[in-house]
């Protein structure tokens, strides 16, 4: 059965409107390893919510009740921590770089994203910038590092309040660098030059970019081909999601 973080994040992800129902499921998201211990009067009320609206979220997840809903969120987490330890058990880190198409040797690399992972641990919330199918991808590594105490958001243009803070970690996944010319202009005013940027690309002009300059980059070859930078970018998540994991947690 899916979970059901899951499954608000593929409505937060696919969302086009900054409703009552996107900005609960944001409220989750940010204080997911923590809502079990909220009564609702404290969900109510840090969130700025009515009553009526959260029913309505429990509503179209199908639950009855904030109870019933947290008690599956709790049951959730458990499953989902030891379904990650069960992956985690015998990876290594090579199945992911022997299969990676990059400029630089695998102990550079495996360097890059061990620096990403210290990043990550030390900083706040990771924000998620791409085109529709690489930023599909990325469902799982949101699940997965929400389900280890980071929040994890995909960023919309139609949330005119979204502001980007110094601890912020944005992934800008651009095969072409498109993304990164269509986006970040606007992402700016939002002070998008506070966080840290993390570009990760088949194209490296697009290092410095007008007033962004990428903090790390992550440079994968291939010829602007959208389903090779696709596969690539499922496992340099995969392997940040790994490495996070024997850091942190093992």
């Amino acid at each position: 059965m899916e979970i059901i973080i899951s499954r608000i994040l593929k409505y937060l992800n696919g969302c086009l409107n900054d409703d009552h129902m996107y900005r609960i499921g944001n409220f989750v998201v940010k204080h997911y390893t923590h809502i079990c211990q909220y009564p609702l009067s404290r969900f109510l009320s840090e969130g700025g919510f009515t009553e009526d609206e959260v029913a309505d979220f429990f509503h179209h997840l199908g639950f009855h009740s904030f109870d019933e809903f947290k008690q599956k969120l709790l049951i959730d987490h458990q499953l989902r921590m030891e379904q990650i330890h069960a992956r985690m058990i015998g990876a290594n880190a090579n199945q992911f770089l022997d299969h990676l198409n990059v400029q630089s040797t695998k102990e550079e690399f495996l360097k890059l994203i061990d620096d990403l992972c210290e990043l990550i641990f030390h900083e706040g919330r990771i924000v998620i910038v791409g085109a529709l199918f690489p930023s599909s991808l990325a469902v799982d590594f949101q699940t997965d590092m929400i389900t280890l105490g980071k929040e994890v958001v995909e960023y919309h243009h139609f949330d005119k309040t979204f502001q980007f803070k110094e601890d912020d970690i944005v992934f800008f996944m651009t095969s072409t660098g498109r993304t990164m010319e269509y986006n970040a202009k606007r992402m700016v005013s939002q002070n998008l030059c506070e966080a840290y940027v993390v570009l990760m690309t088949q194209n490296i002009k697009y290092i410095h970019f007008e007033d962004v300059c990428a903090d790390y980059v992550v440079h994968v070859l291939g010829k602007f081909n959208g389903i090779e930078f696709a596969y690539q970018v499922l496992m340099v998540l995969d392997l940040i999601r790994v490495r996070y994991y024997q850091k942190y947690y093992q």
